[in-house]
């Protein structure tokens, strides 16, 4: 006679195909195939490689310890079952060789892993002497850059290939966390105080970053792009760069609007999306940080007794401060006199009276 299964054992057969399978899915494939940039599993400096070899390790002694739990507690489940209702399984009152070796050994995996992780946070902050300094600056919502030369840049950071690069971040308003996948591990920035990280890029490319904690309604929006440039190419652009500043307005007066040459809308479109003003000023007539651009050229001409759109705008942008719209508050950058020539100025006047 052909033995036929019992419901039971197929319901067993089955289950353990099932767990066979997602065994295959969970560890068979490896996760960097799965992983797509931006993702800290496809790192691009030596210090975000330090960060994923320190992952891997965690998930391999997490995944050894996962096996052999789930493994015992199913030998166990299985050979002591209970066979017959009269059947009263052998009563263990402890073990204390056992107990002994589930205490120290994972207290000594503990250890481990509070060593290494101290030794990968100590890297990170370790910064070689002869590395270049820029200034993190976390604002809701984007991201300001400020290099050694004056040369500042909104939601984008340039950096050379091969030259390890420190980064002062701080924020001026709430706590905001700097964060590349692929070049440099989480860094907070704290209003008022200073936290130094650096990374030195492996290879060119174009590398997203992000904002890693909830910031506000914006939060999302909070997103940068970091270009490591070849360094003979980051050179030239830093020189032109340099060069542009020369003819910079300055802090110390705001010109009439009347002296400004003509400007060009398009350009000043550039700059507005550009120096991070998207990101605070809607043109829909959405309210965020600051009060939405939609009509903005017609607003401007009756805010104050005296003042031509043109100028009222030339002082909102230069002294922000002093022209606070009611319900608002002024958290708008104060020195775009040190980032904007007078033909930037005259095209973003121009970009806004078109609004």
């Amino acid at each position: 006679m052909m033995y036929q299964p019992t419901q039971k054992r197929l319901q067993l057969i089955q289950r353990w195909a099932m767990l066979g399978l997602l065994f295959v899915v969970v560890f068979a494939f490896p996760t960097r195939a799965l992983a797509q940039p931006p993702s800290p599993l496809l790192p691009a400096s030596e210090n975000a490689g330090q960060v994923t070899n320190l992952f891997y390790l965690v998930l391999g002694i997490a995944v050894v310890v996962f096996v052999v739990v789930e493994g015992l507690l199913i030998f166990a489940v299985l050979r002591y079952r209970r066979r017959d209702e009269d059947e009263e399984p052998e009563q263990i009152h402890g073990n204390t060789t056992l107990e002994v070796l589930w205490t120290v050994v994972p207290a000594l995996i503990m250890a481990l892993l509070f060593y290494l992780t101290l030794n990968t946070i100590q890297a990170q902050r370790n910064t070689p002497p002869e590395a270049m300094t820029i200034e993190v600056i976390g604002h809701q919502w984007f991201w300001e850059f400020r290099y050694e030369n004056r040369v500042v840049l909104i939601n984008e950071l340039r950096v050379p290939v091969g030259q390890p690069v420190e980064l002062l971040v701080t924020s001026k308003d709430v706590i905001h966390s700097f964060w590349v996948p692929q070049l440099a591990g989480k860094q907070d920035a704290i209003p008022g105080h200073i936290n130094r990280t650096w990374f030195e890029a492996r290879q060119a490319g174009l590398y997203a970053g992000q904002c890693a904690e909830f910031c506000g309604l914006e939060h999302y929006a909070m997103l940068f792009d970091v270009y490591a440039m070849p360094e003979e190419e980051f050179a030239l652009w830093m020189e032109q760069k340099v060069a542009s500043l020369g003819d910079v307005i300055g802090t110390e007066s705001v010109p009439d609007v009347a002296t400004l040459p003509p400007g060009n809308p398009a350009e000043g479109q550039a700059l507005f999306e550009g120096q991070g003003c998207s990101s605070c000023h809607s043109l829909d007539g959405s309210q965020r940080v600051g009060p939405s651009m939609q009509g903005i050229g017609e607003r401007a001409a009756v805010r104050l007794e005296g003042y031509s759109a043109g100028q009222y705008l030339v002082e909102s942008i230069l002294r922000p401060c002093d022209y606070v719209v009611e319900g608002f508050v002024c958290v708008m950058p104060q020195d775009f006199g040190e980032r904007l020539t007078t033909q930037n100025l005259s095209d973003l006047i121009a970009y806004l009276a078109e609004q």
